[in-house]
């Protein structure tokens, strides 16, 4: 059908991003097919883009990436840039054999230190001095890539020392950066255990890294914390790093809690089923039906006192109750309901990835873009080079990012519980 389709573009598009959400990675090659051809138009390049920017990471590594995707132009649009270069961080050795960026755009430096790829040292000092009203993407750029590639390669102790000051600042405009700043640190490790706890939608960042498990301990309540308008996420966060028999002697204290209970216990249970305990957990938790997936991963028998709300999980109980469920599926199951209910730590980093893609590509448009950054005047919003602020283009990307914005299965390999 997107082959047929030959003068409307906007059908094009969306023909184009049905065919790639139904065939999944497992279609790259057709994908790269089409790349390959002269024909794709730009907005169809950056569509293809955006939705490999959008999905999951990629094992295979594709030679010369960054010129399928940009395709025969020898200067390419901005907008057509960026969104390769993103997609180009989901691929590996995608920056290998680049060439350095000479740029004072703070979109393109943000999208090319997000994905590792070479920046002049003058291009890339210029944004650390906050002089211009974007350079904050840079920084967020810099700070996120940095954190994604930590498992890959050493991190600089100068971005360390940068998103340490970053999380030490107060001032509001900054919200996005600091984000970016306490990821990184809590990857790394570089938590400072002797300050108060950091306010909770920086906490539930931190929270999703395991490194910084022993100065998370300080900070994770069994209780939901005051201010924390969605507690569950902080809630599965205590659960996965406090010692698993804290986690049951203070069973009274969350599961008085019904907005955390369920999640808590799931999180348990998920836990040790990669865990072998010297005895089960035999302690009793009524009128919580998730326990019993904690009894019986810790090593006892199955007791249903009634079935979980999710129907996942009831019909997940059965099996275990049959016999007929391993560890590792039951594990994987218990993840995905965590993810998917929103609960998940992973689910903070995964969409502070997908909102640097929104601010850099789609905010500035007038074809939806905008609701993302309100009370900005539309003319202040960044907008790279290519298309115009209301062409129909962003209308149907906005539509995909929404679409691509809620947590579904399966958990992404790089957010799941280790």
């Amino acid at each position: 059908m997107f082959a047929d389709e030959r003068s409307n573009v906007d059908r094009r598009l969306v023909l184009l991003i049905a065919a790639v959400l139904a065939g999944g990675t497992a279609e790259d090659d057709r994908l790269f097919s089409l790349l390959d051809q002269q024909k794709p138009l730009m907005q169809e390049r950056t569509m293809a883009a955006i939705l490999m920017a959008l999905g999951p990471r990629r094992s295979r590594q594709r030679d010369g990436f960054l010129a399928k995707v940009l395709g025969p132009n020898k200067e390419p649009e901005d907008l057509l840039t960026i969104a390769a270069r993103l997609a180009a961080a989901r691929f590996p050795q995608a920056a290998t054999g680049v060439a350095m960026l000479e740029s004072d755009d703070p979109g393109l430096l943000a999208a090319t230190a997000f994905a590792g790829m070479p920046i002049a040292a003058s291009s890339r000092a210029r944004p650390w001095r906050r002089g211009g009203r974007h350079d904050g993407l840079f920084v967020r750029g810099a700070l996120l890539g940095e954190g994604w590639r930590l498992g890959l390669e050493g991190t600089r102790p100068s971005l360390l020392d940068r998103a340490e000051a970053l999380l030490g600042s107060t001032d509001a405009t900054q919200s996005a950066s600091r984000e970016a700043a306490v990821l990184l640190l809590a990857r790394a490790g570089r938590l400072d255990p002797t300050q108060p706890p950091i306010e909770v939608g920086l906490l539930q960042l931190a929270a999703s890294q395991a490194a910084s498990r022993e100065v998370l301990r300080r900070w994770l309540k069994p209780t939901p914390l005051a201010r924390d308008e969605d507690p569950a996420r902080l809630a599965v966060a205590y659960a996965l790093w406090m010692p698993v028999e804290q986690v049951v002697a203070q069973r009274t204290e969350w599961g008085r809690e019904p907005r955390i209970r369920r999640h808590v216990a799931v999180a348990l249970a998920t836990r040790l089923c990669a865990l072998r305990l010297e005895r089960p957990i035999e302690a009793p938790l009524e009128q919580v039906p998730e326990w019993a997936f904690v009894r019986w991963a810790s090593g006892g028998a199955f007791t249903s006192n009634g079935a979980p709300l999710d129907p996942r999980l009831a019909a997940l109980g059965d099996l275990i109750a049959d016999g007929r469920a391993s560890r590792k599926a039951a594990r994987d199951e218990l993840e995905r309901f965590l993810w998917c209910s929103g609960s998940h730590p992973g689910i903070g980093p995964w969409r502070a990835e997908r909102q640097l893609l929104r601010d850099l590509v789609l905010v500035g448009s007038n074809r939806g873009g905008g609701k993302y950054q309100p009370a900005i005047k539309s003319h202040e919003r960044y907008f790279p080079t290519g298309l115009d602020r209301d062409d129909g283009f962003f209308r149907i990307a906005v539509e995909l990012y929404e679409f691509l914005d809620r947590p579904v299965a399966p958990v992404p390999d790089e957010h799941r519980l280790r």
